[in-house]
């Protein structure tokens, strides 16, 4: 949020030094960016199982899971002088390891639990959401400008989980279990908003059509909820993102 202040107050000193309108008469632009978001997620939950007449314990925890590389995609027109409608949609992924632990009852002895636990890799997290956005396009001297803008997101997230356990007796003593682990996607949808600026240099220009190198910083974020094992537990969605690419008007 920071970084996109910095940004929005230091386009708005330009403007105010700097009154000229757009020096080109484009109406529409293309971006396309590479960007990081830098952060990581956790969840944990706790359930119960019945096996031989009692109840079983399952403990289930993730590690920190990071949600690497951005890719994103926008499309958008001024619409009025310097107002912009404009829509970006970004997909990232990545991957974490969950622990399982817990207590298995045993087949013959009453209260009796044998404990059991595991670690399960490459247990995926992808998020993406759909920007919708009302910006205003500044000139910061003759050649760069700021595209800041600010709207509602709509954020789609799944996440792998280890939801139960099937249990199964090693060796005749039953003083150890195998814990086969059971998972499943749980995916949700929730709405969020987002606030960011695009800083770009033309690199080519040809009539109304230019290619221009931009960078930019968003802050999105959104919280959801779903189902691990027996409880809801909620997790962020988004955050901040930073990266650059490629930006075509015409």
């Amino acid at each position: 949020m920071r970084l996109v202040t910095a940004l929005v107050m230091a386009g708005l000193l330009a403007a105010a030094n700097d009154a000229a309108a757009q020096s080109d008469e484009s109406r529409f632009f293309l971006s396309v960016s590479g960007a990081f978001e830098p952060g990581t997620q956790t969840f944990a939950d706790n359930g119960t199982f019945s096996l031989y007449d009692e109840t079983g314990r399952l403990n289930v925890s993730s590690d920190d899971v990071s949600s690497g590389a951005v890719l994103d995609f926008g499309v958008g027109a001024r619409v009025a002088g310097n107002f912009t409608l404009g829509a970006n949609f970004h997909r990232t992924s990545g991957l974490g390891e969950v622990s399982v632990s817990g207590q298995a009852p045993h087949p013959i002895f009453f209260d009796r639990p044998r404990s059991f636990s595991a670690t399960v890799p490459d247990m995926k997290r992808t998020e993406q959401a759909l920007h919708l956005s009302v910006g205003y396009r500044l000139a910061l001297g003759e050649k760069f400008d700021v595209h800041i803008y600010a709207g509602p997101s709509q954020f789609r997230f799944s996440q792998d989980v280890v939801n139960a356990v099937v249990i199964t007796e090693t060796g005749g003593a039953f003083t150890t279990v195998n814990a086969t682990n059971e998972t499943t996607t749980r995916k949700a949808n929730a709405w969020g908003g987002h606030v960011g600026a695009d800083v770009s240099y033309p690199l080519y220009q040809s009539g109304n059509t230019s290619f221009r190198l931009g960078g930019f910083v968003r802050y999105a974020e959104a919280s959801s909820e779903f189902l691990v094992v027996s409880d809801t537990v909620t997790t962020k969605v988004g955050g901040v993102q930073i990266g650059g690419g490629l930006r075509v008007r015409f």
